[in-house]
Parts: C-alpha cells; sequence; structure tokens
C-alpha cells in the first residue's frame, strides 16, 4: 500500500518537473549568449533534477508493484499538468479537453480499482 504513495508522489514531483520546463521554456530569450540563455532557463534545470528524483521514486516503487498497474497511474501527472496549465499559464479549457480529462481520470479510477 505504501508504493501506491511512492507512486503518486512521483507522478506529483514529475508534473512538478513539467511545470518548470514550461516556466523556463516560456523564459529563454532570442538573442544573447549561450550563457545567458542558460542562465535564464535555469528553471529547465531545476526541472531536470526534480524529474531525476521523481525517477528515482519510480524505479524504487516498480521493485513491487506490477507495471500494468503502475503505469496507467503516471497519467494523472497529464490531470495535474492541465491544472497547473490552467491557473499557473492562464491556458484555454475547452469542453474537448475538458472530456478527455473526464476520460483520463475515469481510466484511472479502473484501473486504481482493479
Amino acid at each position: 500500500m505504501k508504493d501506491i504513495y511512492i507512486i503518486l508522489l512521483s507522478v506529483l514531483i514529475g508534473a512538478v518537473g513539467q511545470v518548470a520546463f514550461k516556466y523556463g521554456a516560456a523564459r529563454i530569450p532570442d538573442t544573447g549568449s549561450l550563457t545567458d540563455k542558460v542562465i535564464a532557463a535555469w528553471p529547465i534545470i531545476a526541472g531536470l533534477a526534480i524529474y531525476a528524483v521523481s525517477t528515482l521514486l519510480w524505479i524504487y516503487a516498480l521493485r513491487t508493484v506490477e507495471l500494468s498497474y503502475a503505469y496507467p497511474l503516471i497519467s494523472l501527472g497529464y490531470v495535474l499538468v492541465f491544472i497547473a496549465s490552467y491557473f499557473l499559464f492562464h491556458e484555454a479549457i475547452g469542453p474537448l479537453r475538458l472530456g478527455g480529462l473526464v476520460l483520463i481520470l475515469s481510466g484511472i479510477f479502473l484501473v486504481a480499482r482493479s
């Protein structure tokens, strides 16, 4: 049972990494030296470090959890990034995207119940 919490923590941390990638990518200047671009893109570097932690947790959880059970739970990351995109980046959410989100949540629910 604790492995499910490790999987969920891994997914949450991975979603934070994705948000850091987006935040950093939006701030890379079009001009300037490579050094200037790397410095401006510190959130991308932080996102890579965050992603590394997520990966280590994922590997730890896979020691005892069936991959066919664990892997679909990664879809929860899509949901978290979807929500973060709306609130942090003010991205539009249309009815088709919302419908897709409902389908993803339905799939996660079914897998979690199995």
